[in-house]
C-alpha cells in the first residue's frame, strides 16, 4: 500500500513539475505579449512619424508654391514700375505734342523778331 501511495506522489510529482514547466512557458508567452505590444506601440508611433513626413512634404510643396508667388510679385512689382516710366514718358510726349504746335507759332514770332530787327 505504501508503494501504491508513493506512486501516487511521484504522479502527483510529475504533474506538479509538468504544470510549472507549462506555468514558466505561459510567463514567456505573457513576456512575449509584452514585447509584441511594445513592437505594435513603435509601429503606431512610426505611423505617425510617416503622417508628420507627409505633411512636412506638402507644407515644402507650399513653399515653393509660396516661393513662385513671391517670384511673381516681384516681376509685377518691376512691372508697375515699368508702367509709371511709361506714364512719365507719357507725359513727355503729350507736352512734346504741346511744344510742337506752339513751333509754327514761335517760328512766326521769330520770323517777325528778325523782321523788325533789320
Amino acid at each position: 500500500m505504501l508503494s501504491l501511495i508513493l506512486t501516487g506522489l511521484l504522479k502527483l510529482s510529475l504533474m506538479l513539475t509538468e504544470l510549472l514547466k507549462l506555468s514558466l512557458i505561459d510567463t514567456e508567452l505573457v513576456k512575449l505579449s509584452l514585447i509584441l505590444t511594445e513592437l505594435l506601440k513603435l509601429s503606431l508611433i512610426d505611423t505617425e512619424l510617416l503622417k508628420l513626413s507627409l505633411i512636412d512634404t506638402e507644407l515644402l510643396k507650399l513653399s515653393l508654391i509660396l516661393t513662385e508667388l513671391l517670384k511673381l510679385s516681384l516681376m509685377l512689382t518691376e512691372l508697375l514700375k515699368l508702367s509709371l516710366i511709361l506714364t512719365e514718358l507719357l507725359k513727355l510726349s503729350l507736352i512734346l505734342t504741346e511744344l510742337l504746335k506752339l513751333s509754327p507759332i514761335i517760328t512766326a514770332s521769330l520770323r517777325l523778331s528778325l523782321l523788325l530787327t533789320q
